[in-house]
Parts: C-alpha cells; sequence; structure tokens
C-alpha cells in the first residue's frame, strides 16, 4: 500500500497541473508582457506554448519535449512563455486545441510559425530551427 501512494504521489508529481507551475518547471515565463517585453530586450523569438489544465498532451509536452536536456539546451537561445489558455494574452494566438506552440518575432509580436496538439522532440526542435530560418528571411527581405 506503501508503494502505491509513494507512486501516485510521484506521478502527479511529474504532472504539471497548470501553466504557472509548468513555467517554474521549466525555468520560463508565465506572463505574455513580461516575456515579449524580456524579448524584445534580449532580441530573441518568443516561444509560447498554450496549455489548459487537465490536458494530457499538454503535459506530455511539457514533462516529454520541453523538460528534454536537447530542448532546454536549444531553448536558452529563446524566450520561453507558458500560459494557460484562459490568461492574458492577444487573441490572435487563442486555439480550440492545445498544447498550441506559436514562434512569436518580438520586433512584430506576430507569429511566423505555429503548431497544435503534441509534438516530439525531434520535430520540435526541427520547429525551432525552422521558425528562425523563417523570421531571418522575413527581415533579410526588408532590408
Amino acid at each position: 500500500m506503501k508503494l502505491f501512494f509513494m507512486t501516485l504521489l510521484l506521478t502527479c508529481g511529474l504532472m504539471a497541473s497548470d501553466a504557472i507551475e509548468a513555467a517554474k518547471k521549466l525555468g520560463a515565463e508565465n506572463n505574455y508582457a513580461t516575456a515579449i517585453s524580456k524579448a524584445e530586450k534580449e532580441k530573441k523569438m518568443l516561444v509560447m506554448v498554450v496549455v489548459k489544465e487537465n490536458c494530457r498532451w499538454c503535459d506530455k509536452l511539457i514533462n516529454n519535449t520541453l523538460s528534454a536536456e536537447t530542448v532546454k539546451s536549444k531553448l536558452e537561445n529563446y524566450i520561453t512563455l507558458i500560459v494557460d489558455k484562459d490568461d492574458e494574452f492577444p487573441s490572435e494566438f487563442k486555439e480550440n486545441f492545445f498544447p498550441s506552440i506559436f514562434y512569436i518575432d518580438y520586433s512584430t509580436e506576430k507569429s511566423v510559425y505555429s503548431n497544435v496538439g503534441f509534438v516530439g522532440k525531434p520535430c520540435f526542435l526541427n520547429d525551432l530551427n525552422g521558425s528562425l530560418e523563417i523570421r531571418n528571411s522575413r527581415h533579410e527581405n526588408k532590408e
């Protein structure tokens, strides 16, 4: 019986029950205005992950993909924001599918790429690289 409760406690501890807890776990921001300001100051793209409570795919994205060392290392070059679907952020990023991921150019506050649903590590890393290439090509074309 002790083993059961210890296993249950450990399993619950691994789940990100809400966006604030997930942001703390990953060292991410959890307020859009703060995150976009930080992205602008540091000249980094913003990766915004929109989650909702009791979403197993959101928990899987937080606990498997975003917690992986290879992904965490790559995210050091970005500002990461994790918000709940009901938090304050621009309506253009409101979705009905979760998790939703937006790769946002700090200078325009527009998404250069987005994805919905769970994505594994290889796909997430590919999306990071692709979004940065899209953003950079848009800035080169303006010059």
